[in-house]
């Protein structure tokens, strides 16, 4: 009966996907447009900011949502620090959300919105690991930075300690893209060396991080 259910359902989806295609088309292509976020929220007017809350909680649910564009989206419609605050608290409300459903719910909730494949990976790297392991894991490039926040909630860091590294790490992120928004062509050359600067003294955090355990990296 179950597997009826499952066929059904597939079934019923591909047809609405099918039926729908032009809809769904727009709206990833809505997502993958910075202009088009922009002009949208633009046109919410003061709802702009409730809509963006909304948006960056579900992204860490949902892949498909590009959580960089509407970040640097935020910095362009709401200058740096306007966009650094909506986006950082959105960020930070969504990243506790999941690690305490993962933490709650256990793998098999997590493995709805993540890959396994992905998840074993990374609780792997993330055993016994604490607040800068997972702050750096939240900005760092190429690390899938929402899927840290589930492994955070199957693992063993304690609650306030993921919550600092969710507020740290965030933050990082926040910094770098709304000034980006906000500030775009008009950064000088010495903007983008302290920019770049902070993804490589990251990236050198990141790897001393993982190859040492101090009272901070600790769970």
């Amino acid at each position: 009966m179950k597997k009826l259910f499952g066929i059904f359902f597939l079934i019923t989806g591909l047809i609405t996907i099918f039926e729908f295609r032009d809809d769904f088309i727009n709206v990833f292509y809505w997502f993958g447009s910075l202009e088009a976020i922009t002009a949208s929220m633009e046109h919410a007017g003061i709802w702009g900011p409730i809509v963006l809350f909304i948006l960056f909680v579900l992204q860490v649910f949902l892949a498909f949502i590009p959580g960089q564009a509407l970040m640097i989206a935020c910095g362009y419609l709401y200058g740096f620090w306007g966009g650094f605050v909506i986006s950082w608290v959105s960020l930070v409300v969504g990243g506790e959300i999941a690690y305490l459903l993962a933490r709650h719910y256990g793998r098999p909730f997590a493995e709805k919105w993540i890959a396994p494949s992905v998840l074993e990976r990374w609780n792997k790297a993330a055993a016994g690991q604490g607040i800068i392991f997972f702050a750096l894991s939240l900005v760092m490039p190429l690390v899938p930075n929402d899927a840290m926040c589930y492994v955070a909630g199957l693992g063993t860091i304690r609650r306030i300690h993921f919550s600092i590294a969710n507020a740290l790490g965030r933050g990082m992120a926040c910094v770098i893209t709304s000034a980006a928004g906000a500030f775009g062509g008009s950064i000088s050359w010495q903007g983008w060396v302290i920019l770049v600067g902070i993804f490589v003294i990251t990236g050198i955090a990141w790897h001393f991080g993982r190859q040492n355990k101090s009272h901070l990296l600790i769970a």
